[in-house]
């Protein structure tokens, strides 16, 4: 609704939406066809296709259902696979944008979008930090007006009000409706950061992977969402137990905070605290779902 939208209407590069798309099978052609050696090829075929002369042209007034994951382990291949099929994508895209004959203002958006995905471990670099900001440096109001508040308000002013604005463009579900769920949409993406850094790491290191396909139900009712969670089985991962661990970490933290009496650090605690417990929490209920599941059918 708002970034697809912009870019669009500013000739910046767009990545195909293969939900509700249509190439010219020419333009697919003239770009090289569709490649295997990245998880995201249609981000991939999109950009060399603009850096032939394709125009990608976003119609936000047609609508066309679509299919969000249904539990946790869905969300998280799914995001996985867009996480490092992207940075897959910026290794081997971005030196063509930079030597092509674009405008400079294309290729410095080009390169934040084809990168953004390296604030993941932007993030990672900040769960190391976290205890020596709070308590090794100390707190006072000098360190919460001069560091803490403008990091936090820098951080997190962008992300806010682009999910505002995109919502308020929705007739449905207005700005002001959107605004309780923006602490948890904050909440939800610093959860991410292990199992999305983990795939910005495994790009980088050219780890190869198979195509985790997400799981579709067809579901329309919460009664359908319910039933056929657990139909999809997530592959297991040393990231369910790092989030469960910095669940506990960051709950030690808030205690710690509370028994020092550093109440203005609880809140950006609680962040960590909620988003990690939140995306654990969801994943293993997940595993004990399939083993009561399979608990009679080994009876």
């Amino acid at each position: 609704m708002l970034e697809q939208t912009a870019r669009s209407r500013h000739g910046e590069f767009l990545n195909f939406n293969g939900t509700a798309g249509i190439w010219r099978r020419s333009a697919i052609t003239e770009s090289g066809g569709w490649q295997h050696d990245t998880l995201t090829e249609d981000l991939d075929l999109s950009y060399r296709a603009q850096l032939k002369g394709w125009k990608f042209i976003y119609l936000k007034d047609v609508v066309v259902p679509a299919e969000l994951p249904p539990d946790m382990d869905g969300f998280k291949s799914q995001q996985h696979r867009w996480t490092k099929g992207s940075i897959q994508v910026c290794k081997k895209i971005l030196g063509d944008v930079w030597r092509s004959d674009i405008p400079l203002g294309l290729k410095l958006e080009a390169t934040a979008h084809l990168t953004s995905n390296f604030a993941y471990l932007l993030t990672l670099c900040t769960l190391v930090l976290m205890y020596p900001a709070n308590f090794v440096m100390g707190s006072s109001w000098h360190k919460a007006v001069f560091v803490d508040v403008p990091v936090f308000f820098f951080a997190s002013l962008s992300v806010v009000a682009f999910y505002i604005t995109a919502q308020g463009a929705q007739s449905r579900f207005g700005w002001l409706k959107a605004l309780p769920y923006v602490p948890m949409l904050l909440a939800l993406g610093i959860g991410m950061s292990i199992n999305n850094g983990k795939a910005v790491l495994e790009a980088l290191l050219n780890q190869s992977s198979e195509f985790v396909r997400t799981p579709k139900y067809g579901i329309e009712t919460k009664a359908q969402a319910v039933q056929q969670r657990s139909s999809y089985k997530a592959g297991k991962s040393i990231a369910l137990w790092i989030e469960v661990t910095l669940t506990g970490y960051f709950a030690w933290m808030i205690a710690l905070a509370a028994d020092r009496g550093q109440w203005g650090s609880i809140p950006f605690l609680l962040l960590f605290f909620c988003g990690f417990g939140y995306v654990a929490a969801g994943s293993l209920m997940k595993r004990f779902s399939m083993s009561a599941l399979q608990a009679p059918q080994a009876s």
